[in-house]
């Protein structure tokens, strides 16, 4: 999404006069002439780095040509799904050759601001959280702590810290975009486990001991509930952080999110940080673009044409009132709607569908009927996305409707959004790689979910 989405919907920002720092939101690459953008990303942890060590980083039914960036030459299985621009290292991956867009706004910032270089953090979430893992282990001298949020590193592209960071992550326990326990996300790519990634960290940040709860003024919001795995850490607390939600940030709100973000953040420092990441001398940027704020940035729908079928009782509906015989009630976001089921290739267990996209395809395995407004421009996708933690390794695939989700408006997508979508239903985030789309979801409670 846009730094301005990004700065609006995380809340990252929100209490930087109050208290006193500094906030700076970049804006990734949107080097992608396709249609279905605006496609800002970030080259980490082997985005773009496919296949790898252990193989390919997305299945063959998650692969998708749209995905290639102008700046990349991708593959034939094509897992390559953001800019191949220079945003911390040529290659997004190791620790050589951190001069890229990212180290170079840090020390551009320092150039030129009154900052504590003892004080220095990065956070960002998704695409933006993989650059933070990415950030963390590459410039690890330099932060005085790094939030992910609901990010990871592709399968077989985990590097470890240098020296130790103290460092908070936190999934929803609904997300399926890039899952915390699982490997394989709903729309068919590899990332690496959590667990994984702190048992990793857990020598750097010399860590030993029980699990145990750590204590966040936000416990019990949104069920938040966060802990220690590896135990007590002379290098700086390694937390796991859990919340009732998907794919977005926590509580679904920014005021939340923004607040955990900074309270963790703001208790470390790195004392042996002096300044431009331990160099002796700066890598400055040029031609720097700062974003007016109330600059309109494109919108993801703006060029698609209306592509479903408005039919009263079509598919996509609310479970309150029956679903189809070809659909299940299934969780997305908050709520539920009837989905309708994709069975899968008996000899590679592959479903019946192309998975994700950011735009309408009408060979997608997805019915195109739904109750929608005549000028609806929502779409189908399909998604591994069920009831279990690993839907897509237990052949559990259904279709939802993608709407527009280009701003936060009381953290929500707001009504322009919910527009979109059939009556008596939402536009939320939290189930689909583009984070300028959400699904439509019904909010009513129903419990007989299958």
């Amino acid at each position: 999404m846009s730094a301005k989405s990004e700065q609006s919907g995380s809340g990252v920002c929100d209490n930087a006069d109050s208290m006193g720092y500094i906030c700076v939101v970049p804006q990734g690459d949107g080097d992608n002439s396709n249609r279905g953008g605006p496609w800002y990303s970030w080259n980490a942890a082997g985005t773009v780095f496919s296949p790898g060590a252990e193989g390919p980083t997305c299945t063959s039914a998650g692969s998708n040509p749209s995905y290639c960036y102008n700046s990349c030459s991708c593959p034939s299985l094509q897992c390559w799904w953001t800019t191949c621009h220079n945003e911390v290292s040529a290659t997004g991956t190791g620790y050589s050759g951190i001069n890229g867009y990212i180290p170079a706004l840090y020390d551009t910032l320092e150039s030129q601001l009154c900052v504590d270089t003892t004080r220095e953090y990065v956070a960002g979430e998704s695409n933006g959280g993989i650059m933070t893992y990415q950030l963390a282990t590459a410039m690890s001298s330099r932060f005085a702590a790094a939030v992910p949020q609901f990010g990871s590193f592709h399968k077989g592209y985990l590097q470890n810290l240098q020296t130790g960071v103290p460092l908070l992550s936190f999934h929803g326990t609904k997300d399926t975009t890039v899952p915390a326990n699982v490997s394989l996300s709903g729309d068919g790519y590899y990332y690496t486990p959590t667990e994984t990634i702190f048992s990793t960290f857990a020598t750097a940040n010399g860590c030993s001991g029980a699990s145990s709860q750590y204590k966040t003024p936000y416990d019990g919001q949104s069920s938040l509930y966060c802990w220690t795995p590896e135990g007590s850490c002379s290098g700086g607390d390694l937390v796991r952080c859990s919340w009732d939600g998907g794919h977005n940030w926590f509580g679904n709100s920014a005021k939340t999110n923004g607040g955990l973000v900074t309270w963790f953040a703001f208790q470390w420092t790195e004392t042996e940080h002096l300044g431009f990441g331990g160099k002796t001398a700066p890598h400055l940027l040029e031609d720097i673009e700062i974003i007016d704020a109330d600059e309109e940035q494109p919108g993801a729908f703006d060029d698609l044409d209306v592509t479903l079928t408005a039919l009263e009782h079509g598919h996509y509906n609310d479970p309150a009132n029956g679903c189809l015989d070809d659909e299940h009630v299934v969780n997305f976001g908050t709520g539920h709607s009837c989905a309708p089921k994709i069975g899968t290739n008996s000899s590679d267990g592959e479903p019946f569908c192309k998975l994700g996209s950011v735009l309408p395809d009408f060979e997608n395995g997805c019915p195109t009927d739904a109750p929608v407004p005549a000028a609806s421009k929502a779409f189908p996708v399909c998604l591994g996305k069920g009831v279990t933690e690993d839907p897509y390794g237990n052949g559990e695939f259904h279709c939802a409707l993608a709407c527009p989700c280009e701003s936060v408006v009381d953290d929500s997508c707001g009504p322009q959004a919910h527009a979109h979508c059939p009556t008596g239903s939402v536009c939320e985030r939290g189930e689909l790689r583009n984070m300028g789309q959400g699904v439509c979801t019904y909010s009513k409670d129903y419990s007989t979910a299958v």
